[in-house]
C-alpha cells in the first residue's frame, strides 16, 4: 500500500529529529538564560557530543557538495562561529552563594533569537537553492549548534579561568585551587 497519505519512514525519523533538537535546546537556553553555576563539565560535553553526532549526520548523508551549499553553510558555520562567542560574552559573571554563577539573562535570549532565526533562515534558503543544498543544510544541523556552543563554552572557560571566583564544582576547584573561600 503506497498512498501519497502515509508518512514515509524519513518523514517520521525527521519529525523525531527535530521534536529531540527542539526539546534539547529549548533546555539549554532555559539553563543558560535564567543561570546556572560556573562548571567546566558543563561547557565541554554537550558540544563535543553534538561536533559528533553532526559529522556522523554529515557522513551519513554524504551531501553533494556544490559551490552555492558551501558558501551557503561555510557562511552559516562562521555566523554561527560569531554568534557563539557573542553569547559568551554576554553572559554575567556573578557570585551566589560564593560561588560564581553564570547567567546571560535577556542579551543571551535575544542572541539565542538571532541563533536559531539565522538557522532557519539558512534551512529555507538552502531549501530554495537545490536538492543538494538542501541535503547539506538539513546535515549540518548538530554540527552548526555543536561548534557554536563549543566557542561560547571555550569563550566562558576563559572568562571563567581569568574571573578567580570559586566554582561549585568541588573536583574543579581543587583542581585550579580555589577549593576554599577564603583564597
Amino acid at each position: 500500500m503506497s498512498g501519497g497519505t502515509e508518512p514515509s519512514r524519513l518523514d517520521v525519523v525527521n519529525i523525531e529529529q527535530i521534536l529531540i533538537a527542539v526539546l534539547v535546546l529549548g533546555w539549554i537556553v532555559y539553563r543558560q538564560v535564567v543561570g546556572q553555576y560556573a562548571s567546566g563539565t558543563k561547557l565541554t560535553l554537550l558540544p563535543l557530543l553534538l561536533i559528533v553526532l553532526g559529522l556522523y549526520a554529515v557522513v551519513e548523508a554524504h551531501p553533494t557538495i556544490t559551490a552555492a551549499g558551501g558558501a551557503l553553510i561555510g557562511g552559516e558555520l562562521v555566523l554561527t562561529v560569531v554568534l557563539g562567542w557573542l553569547r559568551a560574552r554576554a553572559v554575567s559573571l556573578e557570585t551566589r552563594e560564593g560561588f560564581l554563577y553564570l547567567r546571560g539573562g535577556v542579551p543571551a535570549l535575544a542572541l539565542w533569537t538571532i541563533s536559531i532565526a539565522t538557522r532557519v533562515a539558512i534551512e529555507i534558503g538552502a531549501h530554495h537553492v537545490d536538492a543538494a543544498t538542501a541535503a547539506l543544510a538539513t546535515s549540518t544541523v548538530a554540527l552548526s549548534f555543536g561548534l557554536s556552543l563549543a566557542v561560547q563554552g571555550i569563550v566562558l572557560r576563559q572568562r571563567i579561568r581569568q574571573d578567580g571566583r570559586p566554582l561549585r564544582d568541588g573536583r574543579r576547584a581543587e583542581r585550579i585551587g580555589r577549593a576554599t573561600l577564603g583564597r
